[in-house]
């Protein structure tokens, strides 16, 4: 799942620390210039962890078992294989490496693009969260002794104050956000200049397959209000 799913799907609204944990595994290990990852579990049941922090680490944990049941679903699979030759193709034609990689995050953030369009509401308290916990965040990593404080707090702003998620809803800033991440891992995007369109295209096919997926309007038939 991408961020906004996991807040949306399961935050609480008496527990902001939570929901603003929801994608801390994920934004942590991005804004660290090492790929700082921690072990969530053994944080929860440190006896002398905070409460504040065993309230974020059960957020942490949420995240980790939403991301787990989804990538094992039957749905996930089954809408991965209907895109799949489609992806295969169309990469040989315009140079997309590792294609297999680009359709699974891309089958995430269509899926966010979904949740965002009919649930907008729900996005601006979602960024209002993420603001309002940017101390919560520092003071995490603080007791935690992680060493890139004030590089995690730069990226932490930047992803706040950019609100790049409310862009999903264009197929082109889906495409753009695929480009930033390969960029991140170094993988070669020579189509990004050059060869946007069919990738905006592969991003619609792959948008039409998840909408038309049984699973998928039975499962969150709650979250999507139009069309």
């Amino acid at each position: 799942m991408n961020f906004f799913a996991h807040f949306l799907l399961d935050h609480e609204p008496s527990s902001p620390i939570f929901n603003a944990a929801l994608i801390a595994p994920d934004i942590i290990r991005s804004f660290s210039p090492d790929n700082k990852r921690f072990n969530w579990e053994n944080i929860y049941n440190n006896p002398n962890a905070s409460p504040m922090l065993k309230e974020f680490s059960r957020g942490c944990l949420q995240h980790i078992q939403r991301d787990k049941q989804f990538h094992e679903s039957q749905m996930f699979h089954e809408i991965y294989a209907i895109c799949r030759n489609e992806w295969s193709q169309t990469s040989k034609e315009i140079g997309l490496e590792r294609f297999w990689f680009s359709l699974h995050v891309t089958v995430e953030m269509i899926i966010d693009k979904i949740f965002i369009s009919n649930n907008l509401e729900k996005l601006i308290e979602f960024y209002f969260t993420m603001s309002n916990h940017e101390k919560t965040y520092i003071e995490i990593l603080k007791e935690l002794q992680y060493q890139n404080i004030e590089i995690f707090q730069y990226r932490y702003q930047r992803f706040c104050e950019s609100a790049y998620l409310f862009h999903y809803q264009q197929p082109e800033k889906i495409a753009y956000a695929l480009h930033r991440i390969h960029k991140s891992l170094g993988i070669p995007t020579p189509w990004h200049d050059q060869q946007i369109e069919p990738i905006k295209a592969l991003v619609q096919f792959t948008e039409s397959a998840i909408l038309q997926h049984r699973e998928f309007q039975n499962n969150f038939q709650p979250l999507l209000r139009t069309k």
